[in-house]
């Protein structure tokens, strides 16, 4: 299968002018010299400017931007051989460093296995069962006690005063008693 795909346009000018835009603000906002307004105790922050740091980096996109400009402008054998001069470093760089199979391994294999299948397990069990378990006996308490309840106040009147007495009795009797 041929592996390299020729250039074209997605969308028109409504693609790119957005684009462009945020290129030309990027570009700019390399120039603001933002240590001088925004600092953490309002005096500017003293920077430098390393030309060789800055200028590498962009000399070298443009000369990957222009190498491909050359190989891809036109249809030809040359870009197949390129990359087949560069064997398995080239498939390498075409799968992408296999980053995406590492991804993967690591959240399938080990995150979910090692990790989410034991935690929904816990959740499940552990977690629900004793979510469950007082929902049980709740309701199994007041199937015990319901009878306890009859609606009439003069009952209720009785029982508070019944334990009242025996309250007072009890706080009596320990006051004696020590």
């Amino acid at each position: 299968a041929h592996a390299h795909g020729h250039g074209h346009s997605e969308g028109g000018w409504t693609m790119r002018l957005p684009l462009a835009l945020l290129a030309v603000g990027a570009v700019a906002a390399g120039f603001i010299p933002f240590g001088k307004y925004v600092s953490s105790d309002g005096k500017p922050l003293a920077t430098h400017l390393d030309l060789a740091f800055s200028i590498a980096p962009v000399a070298v996109a443009l000369a990957g931007i222009s190498l491909a400009t050359m190989l891809y402008r036109k249809s030809s054998p040359l870009p197949d051989r390129v990359a087949s001069s560069f064997g398995a470093l080239y498939r390498t760089a075409l799968n992408k460093f296999h980053i995406d199979e590492l991804y993967l391994f690591v959240t399938k294999k080990l995150l979910f296995n090692g990790v989410g299948r034991p935690a929904a397990w816990f959740d499940r069990n552990v977690v629900d069962g004793m979510v469950n378990l007082t929902g049980r006996a709740t309701t199994g308490m007041s199937e015990r006690i319901k009878g306890m309840q009859s609606g009439k106040v003069q009952q209720y009147a009785f029982g508070f005063l019944a334990c009242l007495i025996l309250l007072a009795v009890w706080i009596l009797y320990l006051t004696k008693k020590g």
